[in-house]
């Protein structure tokens, strides 16, 4: 009986013995398995990380060409063109205009307002929405507010949105104190109140400032000066009324004549948070120095479809942070 238990005491020690081997043998692989696999948790976690950051987005030496035209003419209506009409250097051609735009539209740009530019990459104030991840960067202007813009111009942008199913906005830089006003055969007729409103409305108008009678800013000082400026901001705001619930009508301005001083700058804070010239440069968001000298393209009759596309291309694709 004493045998007995001495051997079943024997065979637990060994079993024991045994047991504790297997832990050990079982605890070193563990952590042979953990260290191996430190970096893959450790690149999973920076995964994740970037997907939880992808809302933000590496903005600092993004390009964005800012194109500025001026009135649209439809070749193929004789009252648009001479002689019935005259020809004017500032012209750009419905047909010409559509070919750049379905470009624009098809390959994947977002066509920004100026509200656009400030918050998500001059102010930052915002993250850019992820539904424009990947896409590229333009900014489409029109001066003076012609009736060609409202005629030709819009039609165009508003069947495409429906072709394919994305909209864009025009940044129309009006003149308030020509609003609807249409002399005739030797001046071109300017689109009235209820034409911006209604661009408005349906999402594809960014109503800005032009000055109120396109005075050249740089050759009026003091009162004129800031009437000019406060005049043009408080009758666009006047037009588009209840619309503007925001109130960003008028908060930019383009310069009559691509033209400003350190005067008009220094005025403008008061009335404007952005100032676009036209210096035919690319607009560069880490060259930015100073919110009211921010480049624009100017685009005349004789620029190509082609040659617009050019300038478009060099615009940057938006990326997500960390991607490379």
């Amino acid at each position: 009986m004493v045998e007995m238990k001495s051997t079943q005491i024997g065979n637990q020690k060994i079993r024991s013995k045994q047991l504790l081997e297997n832990i050990k043998i079982l605890r070193d692989f563990i952590f042979r398995l953990l260290h191996k696999a430190k970096p893959i948790y450790l690149l999973l976690i920076f995964a994740i990380s970037i997907g939880i950051s992808g809302w933000t987005v590496e903005s600092n030496f993004i390009r964005i060409p800012i194109i500025g035209f001026h009135d649209i003419v439809d070749t193929r209506n004789p009252a648009e063109m001479p002689p019935r009409r005259l020809a004017f250097p500032i012209d750009y051609t419905k047909q010409n205009f559509s070919v750049f735009l379905e470009y624009l539209i098809k390959e994947n740009y977002w066509l920004l307002s100026s509200q656009d530019l400030y918050v998500y990459f001059i102010d930052k104030s915002q993250p850019i929405p992820a539904q424009y991840l990947g896409k590229k960067l333009i900014i489409i202007s029109f001066d003076d507010g012609y009736k060609g813009v409202h005629k030709n111009a819009l039609p165009i942008l508003e069947k495409l949105s429906v072709t394919y199913k994305q909209k864009g906005k025009f940044v129309v830089f009006v003149n308030p104190h020509f609003l609807g006003v249409d002399m005739g055969r030797d001046f071109l007729p300017h689109t009235t109140c209820n034409d911006l409103r209604d661009g408005y409305q349906k999402g594809f108008y960014d109503v800005q400032s032009h000055g109120f009678t396109h005075k050249n800013l740089t050759k009026v000082s003091g009162k004129e000066l800031e009437f000019e400026i406060a005049k043009s901001k408080s009758e666009l705001r006047k037009c588009m009324g209840d619309l503007d619930k925001n109130k960003v009508i008028g908060a930019h301005i383009a310069y009559p004549y691509g033209a400003s001083d350190r005067e008009v700058e220094e005025l403008l804070p008061k009335y404007h948070l952005t100032g676009f010239l036209y210096d035919d440069n690319l607009f560069r968001v880490n060259r930015l120095k100073n919110n009211y000298r921010i480049s624009r393209i100017t685009v005349d009759k004789n620029m190509s479809p082609r040659a617009l596309i050019s300038i478009a291309k060099k615009a940057s694709t938006l990326r997500k942070k960390g991607w490379f």
